[in-house]
């Protein structure tokens, strides 16, 4: 059965949802005087930040797109029918389309979560349910465009690189698409990150230390400072690292895909990825949509705001998995690819419930820092440390049983397939990464929910 056409349909609707949602935020009140000034100072600076941040990583993006090709043209590769300067110009294009893309959902992000801000507060006026409302949708523009612009990104190429007609060298000549996603995310993510935390201590250090002013006081200027960093790196930052994520997956199981297509002449290995991610984005919809709208889901009176957030993430995983199954028996036909999409969708679930265990103060791990904060600085550094070194360890184990799991279920497949029991394996750790990243658009929505 033929579900491509499902792909751009999808990345499409992501698009309109991520209007929808930005008109919805954009018409809410913006409370008092006093925060509108506030706000109007901190979009100000996050403008600053971002238009020298990109422009930089315009020039040398635009310099490393040439040094690919000229690279790439002098190589010889037997992946592909194009070869020479066709193939180094199709791969800097692709470069650019690629870092192009990520900057762009980064920026339009970044701007609708500033706008966001202020608008959060003037509901908070109102009640907490309204103000989580308002962040969770401001937020969901960031998220749903990341992945919707990834999935177009990587649809649009491969159509224009003659994917229908030869989709065993498509997938070779878009690879650039993810260097150039990557190459915009190491800047933005680094960068803002680095931003972010010099002024969030330095403000710390010269507003409460030496001056005595509060935390958080918009008369200290490092205040503003560290809240257009939170912006420019929790959102633009984050958002092209997710980006990055997204293409590099698509794309490196499309090309394992290819192995799979050597052997079986269906393409519809190839075409999975795109599929699976076309359809988990949907789901996201679904459930960024039951948690801020849907009764019974949505923020109830004097709940815990993560609550609501956590049913429509499970929400989003169950109908992932609906849908994980349904391209797999389409396209694949074999359950234990399925049973792999399900482990990476364990695996995002396993993420978030360890994420909620060392973050939230019911739990011991910031019960732990906080007692040891009581007996002073050095012990709170030393407990914090430790924590922070334990929380690594769980999802370490995660990663590396999902791995060993979702690799013996793929080889399980070998034999109906009648492929290398190894590419197999291989493939069935690709789907689990795409079930991993189905919920991605929720994910992502989380964080610059923050």
């Amino acid at each position: 059965m033929n579900l491509i056409w499902v792909v751009p349909v999808s990345g499409v609707l992501a698009l309109l949802f991520v209007a929808y949602l930005a008109w919805d935020v954009m018409r809410r009140d913006k409370g008092t005087k006093e925060m509108q000034e506030v706000a109007a100072t901190i979009y100000e600076g996050a403008v600053a930040f971002i238009t020298r941040q990109y422009g930089t990583i315009a020039v040398l993006a635009i310099i490393a797109a040439v040094i690919i090709g000229v690279l790439v043209s002098n190589e010889q590769f037997t992946e592909t029918p194009v070869k020479g300067t066709e193939l180094g110009i199709r791969t800097a294009i692709a470069f650019l389309v690629g870092a192009a893309a990520s900057a762009l959902s980064g920026i339009i992000g970044m701007y609708v979560a500033v706008q966001s801000n202020v608008r959060v507060a003037g509901a908070a006026r109102k009640g907490v349910e309204p103000a989580l409302a308002v962040a969770l949708r401001g937020g969901a523009v960031s998220g749903f465009l990341v992945v919707g612009l990834s999935l177009i990104g990587v649809y649009v190429m491969f159509t224009l690189y003659d994917g229908f007609n030869t989709p065993q060298f498509a997938p070779y000549l878009i690879v650039g698409m993810g260097f150039g996603a990557s190459f915009v995310a190491l800047f933005a993510q680094l960068g803002g990150g680095i931003y972010t935390k010099a002024a969030d201590v330095g403000s710390d250090l010269v507003g409460k230390v030496e001056a005595g002013i509060p935390e958080d006081d918009p008369r200290n200027a490092g205040v503003i400072a560290d809240l257009v960093g939170d912006n420019v790196g929790d959102c633009a930052g984050r958002g092209a690292d997710l980006f990055e994520s997204t293409v590099a997956e698509n794309i490196g199981a499309m090309i394992l895909g290819v192995a799979i297509f050597a052997v079986t002449k269906k393409p519809d290995f190839i075409f999975f990825p795109l599929v699976v991610r076309a359809l988990g984005l949907i789901a996201s919809i679904v459930g960024v949509w039951a948690t801020t709208s849907l009764p019974g889901l949505k923020l109830n009176k004097g709940e815990e705001p993560m609550n609501p957030m956590f049913r429509g993430f499970a929400l989003t995983v169950v109908l992932a998995a609906a849908a994980m199954y349904f391209v797999v028996m389409q396209l694949l036909g074999n359950m234990f690819f399925f049973y792999a999409g399900c482990v990476g969708l364990l695996t995002s679930v396993a993420f978030f419930l360890i994420t909620m265990y060392y973050t939230e103060s019911r739990w011991r791990p910031v019960q732990s820092i906080a007692k040891s904060s009581l007996r002073g600085s050095g012990p709170n550094i030393i407990m914090g440390l430790a924590v922070g070194l334990e929380n690594t360890a769980a999802p370490a184990i995660t990663v590396g049983i999902a791995l060993i799991a979702s690799y013996y279920l793929g080889t399980q497949a070998a034999a109906s397939l009648n492929v290398d029991l190894y590419v197999a394996g291989v493939f069935g750790t690709a789907v689990a990464t795409m079930g991993m990243l189905m919920p991605a658009a929720f994910i992502l929505a989380m964080d610059t929910f923050g």
